[in-house]
């Protein structure tokens, strides 16, 4: 998951935050000390495992793309044995 390239997209996302933040700050204020503890504890934890799993995919993909530019085993053996036949 890459950050956004537009402005616009920039704003939305940081709008978004500061919702979602000042929500959380609401919901710590109403409710009593264990459950602000367990709802952070699960925000902390769907948030670390978003970003643990956007990075995977992002890295899956680059790995993929050089997998596809990279030569095969047979062009390797093909390019070697052309280097190694005597000129005539």
């Amino acid at each position: 998951m890459a950050w956004p390239r537009t402005v616009r997209m920039n704003l939305l996302v940081l709008l978004l935050v500061i919702v979602s933040l000042s929500f959380l700050v609401q919901l710590s204020v109403a409710l009593s000390g264990v459950a602000v503890w367990t709802l952070l504890a699960i925000s902390a934890v769907v948030a670390l495992t978003s970003v643990a799993v956007g990075w995977y995919r992002r890295a899956e993909t680059h790995r993929d793309a050089a997998r596809s530019d990279a030569p095969s085993f047979g062009d390797m053996l093909r390019r070697r044995h052309a280097s190694e036949v005597p000129e005539l």
